[in-house]
């Protein structure tokens, strides 16, 4: 099935390639001045489509504080812009809005958060198709091809790749899937550049812990379990507690079903952070070095690609005493940039960081 799967994705972005390559042949279309037309279009569809999501945001109630655009990010208070400021390319995002939550302390709370990050992940793509549409009849209207067909290049290339893998996705799951929406809650709610409040903690923890109880462990819900076990796991290390019958089956039945139970190799990401939080588990609070190695061999030799996967996996060996990386954990080098300035996200960092530290200091591996 996953032969096909890449098979049918090969086939369609091969067509596209040949719709692409034949409408420049037959319109005869200079390649230079499609491709300036092509990179004017897409900065303004990934910035308009970036800058509905927060708009949207905002007017259900969650708050828009800054808008990174390639090389800048501009910082945003009181629904107004107000600086500009550098950022580190992430290679991640053409563009991102940074939306945080409010308080999350009850039902009531937690439904209306959810009614409002539908409206947000829809915004997006809805202004993906409103450029789109006036785009090519502005096209039409002045007999401009090099416009309908640079359109259509970024439509196939961008935009329905973006819904389909993105926000479309997303706005599916959190519709269907109680675990995956509670877990983007509480991740949601760590990114505000205020600490996230005990109330909301509480809750969403509890929530998250209550609905983890409740569900058999699936190859559909195989995402879903590892974002939410990956989340907990966190937490309980940054309390000093023990995780809990689910998770730790959770864990385990990951483990031996290894990374290819994931359909999207971008999945394969929460597998190897579930994997990696687990080691920091089972050395700092359960004291247990030989299930923490057990688990580390099934990611030991695979690459890890994002900042944060780099970060955790930099824990890991340095916890088991295989690299001496805590020049580069103090150093920050690896953690994410989207998201300094998150309070309640440096705070977690740190303290894992420093729970990391005295473990090994404790064990003297170095």
């Amino acid at each position: 099935m996953n032969i096909l799967y890449r098979f049918i994705r090969l086939l369609i972005y091969t067509s596209i390639g040949a719709f692409i390559g034949f409408g420049i042949a037959y319109l005869d279309i200079n390649i230079f001045y499609i491709s300036v037309c092509f990179l004017i279009q897409i900065s303004i569809f990934v910035l308009f489509h970036e800058f509905m999501h927060g708009k949207v945001a905002e007017m259900n109630g969650l708050r828009f504080t800054r808008l990174y655009a390639g090389p800048i990010i501009i910082i945003r208070e009181d629904k107004k812009f107000i600086k500009i400021e550098k950022n580190r390319l992430q290679g991640t995002y053409l563009g991102r809005a940074h939306i945080e939550n409010n308080e999350i302390r009850n039902d009531l709370e937690y439904d209306r958060h959810t009614i409002a990050w539908k409206r947000v992940l829809l915004a997006g793509p809805k202004s993906d198709l409103f450029l789109s549409i006036v785009c090519i009849i502005f096209g039409v209207y002045f007999k401009l091809p090099i416009l309908i067909l640079s359109t259509l290049i970024i439509d196939f290339t961008m935009c329905i790749p973006s819904f389909l893998y993105g926000d479309g996705t997303n706005f599916n799951n959190i519709k269907k899937d109680e675990i995956f929406k509670t877990s983007i809650m509480y991740s949601n709610s760590l990114i505000g550049e205020k600490v996230i409040s005990e109330d909301t903690k509480k809750y969403l923890t509890s929530r998250l812990e209550k609905e983890l109880e409740e569900i058999e462990i699936t190859d559909e819900n195989i995402v879903s379990l590892c974002i939410a076990a990956q989340t907990l796991l966190f937490q309980k290390i940054i309390d000093g507690k023990y995780s809990g019958y689910k998770i730790e089956e959770i864990i385990w039945n990951l483990r031996d079903g290894n990374p290819n139970r994931f359909k999207k190799s971008n999945e394969k990401m929460y597998f190897r952070g579930l994997i990696n939080t687990a080691v920091l588990y089972y050395t700092c609070i359960e004291n247990d070095l030989r299930k923490a190695q057990i688990l580390f061999r099934s990611i030991k030799y695979i690459k890890h690609i994002s900042y944060v996967e780099k970060n955790d996996f930099i824990r890991s060996k340095y916890v088991l005493g295989i690299q001496n990386k805590k020049e580069e954990l103090l150093s920050h080098k690896y953690r994410n940039p989207i998201f300094k300035g998150c309070k309640s996200i440096e705070k977690a960092e740190d303290k894992m960081d420093e729970i990391v530290i005295e473990y090994v200091d404790k064990m003297g591996f170095y």
